[in-house]
C-alpha cells in the first residue's frame, strides 16, 4: 500500500497554449503563494520552455494530486 503526491505547476505560453510541469515528493504544507512564487521564478528566469519550445508567459494554476495504490490479493 503507498500514496504518491505530486503538484502540478500549469502556466501559458507566448503563443496562448497551456503547459504544464510536475513536481515528485512536494514538501508537505505546501502553500498556494509558495508554489505561485516557485513557478514565477522559473517563469522570470526562463528556467523551462513548454512544448514546441514556447517561452513560458505566466503562472497560472497549482494543483495537489495524491493517489493511492494498494496490491490485490
Amino acid at each position: 500500500m503507498a500514496d504518491k503526491r505530486v503538484v502540478y505547476l500549469k502556466f501559458t505560453t507566448v503563443d496562448g497554449k497551456s503547459t504544464s510541469i510536475t513536481i515528485s515528493g512536494p514538501r508537505a504544507g505546501l502553500t498556494l503563494a509558495e508554489a505561485q512564487a516557485a513557478a514565477t521564478a522559473l517563469v522570470d528566469n526562463k528556467v523551462i520552455l513548454g512544448s514546441g519550445d514556447a517561452q513560458l508567459a505566466a503562472f497560472t494554476s497549482a494543483s495537489e494530486v495524491t493517489t493511492h495504490t494498494e496490491e490485490l490479493h
